[in-house]
């Protein structure tokens, strides 16, 4: 029983320098990922790296093992089928841990039909749930 013990972690994604939205825009023909401060600080990563734009790889590699190959699909099938995306999965913070994130994207073309731009935004989803609660 002692290894099924559920543990909670309380991380603070409060940085006071933090005022932007987990906004993120991927330039797919250059692989680099632009996202801005709080996007940065959700995957760990330094906000003037991620401003100046880093490879998708590097988000990936904050993304837990398990989720990535879900996550590659849903990036896939919206590249390919054009439309919305949104996706759950966990991303490794500063301090090592994994926190639940969920994502909303969406392709964009240039006037030939080829993927260029993939934009978007990555919140915690413990923020969307307290926004869920508001409504009712």
């Amino acid at each position: 029983m002692e290894g099924d013990v559920e543990r909670t972690f309380v991380v603070d994604l409060t940085d006071a320098a933090t005022t932007d939205s987990g906004i993120f825009t991927w330039d797919i023909t250059q692989d680099l990922v632009y996202a801005d401060s709080a996007l940065a600080e959700l995957f760990g990563l330094i906000a003037e790296e991620t401003n100046r734009g880093l490879p998708l790889k590097l988000y990936l590699d904050r993304v837990h093992p398990e989720d990535r190959p879900y996550l590659a699909k849903q990036i896939t099938e919206t590249i390919v089928g054009g439309r919305a995306q949104q996706s759950v999965y966990r991303v490794k913070t500063r301090g090592g841990h994994y926190v639940s994130v969920v994502a909303f994207g969406r392709c964009f073309r240039d006037r030939k039909g080829t993927p260029v731009l993939y934009s978007g935004m990555v919140v915690l989803e413990s923020a969307t749930s307290a926004n869920d609660n508001r409504k009712h």
